[in-house]
């Protein structure tokens, strides 16, 4: 139990003028964002099975990145962006071999606004200001779109939905999907793995 001297001092704390809520002012530099990824994770187990729709396990994540490797200067793209776990991982990564994460493209989708918005809150309490998160849905509009082509980029990282329904006739850029239409009904997984394929530079990584 929380003692009402503590409390007090808390809250007098917060109060005082010159205190800024950065991360500057906190004990590591890191704080903010790893209070927030905290608080997704535990939403994210309290849904159940619908967490998964938008968080991936640390653990999972770090060891995807690790055989990725991203470098300063690539572009990063996650079609299922999700909370935004592994672009906040790719850039740490980046800042742990000494890289600059200035020099990180950064890009993503997602077709749940509320999600959308919780990733970008986790970018910003990350201290990374230069995501660029699009609302969609990747099979049916994909926002990694440039000049009427699908963009492409050194690596795409994503953990993608399964066993996900699909209407064929609605997709756009249907030249993506050079292997052909799976099923409609709850096998959407090959479309998924067709655009990844589509985004990757020919000597990208995925």
């Amino acid at each position: 139990m929380v003692k009402d001297l503590d409390l007090r001092l808390l809250i007098d704390h917060f109060n005082n003028p010159k205190f800024v809520l950065i991360n500057d002012n906190l004990e590591f530099p890191d704080l903010l964002g790893a209070a927030y990824e905290y608080l997704i994770k535990f939403f994210a187990d309290s849904s159940g099975k619908k967490g998964g729709q938008f968080y991936t396990p640390a653990s999972v994540v770090r060891l995807i990145v690790q055989l990725l490797k991203p470098q300063e200067k690539m572009s990063i793209y996650d079609p299922t962006a999700g909370s935004g776990g592994m672009l906040i991982q790719s850039v740490q990564y980046v800042n742990e071999q000494g890289g600059n994460e200035q020099n990180l493209e950064l890009h993503g989708q997602d077709n749940d606004g509320t999600v959308v918005s919780i990733c970008n809150m986790n970018l910003i309490l990350h201290n990374i200001f230069k995501g660029h998160i699009e609302f969609g849905d990747i099979l049916v509009s994909p926002a990694n779109v440039k000049d009427g082509k699908i963009e492409q980029f050194d690596i795409v990282i994503a953990n993608s939905p399964f066993a996900q329904n699909y209407n064929s006739t609605a997709l756009q850029h249907q030249n993506r999907f050079s292997y052909g239409f799976a099923p409609e009904t709850k096998k959407a997984d090959l479309m998924f793995v067709q655009h990844i394929l589509a985004s990757l530079k020919q000597d990208g990584r995925q």
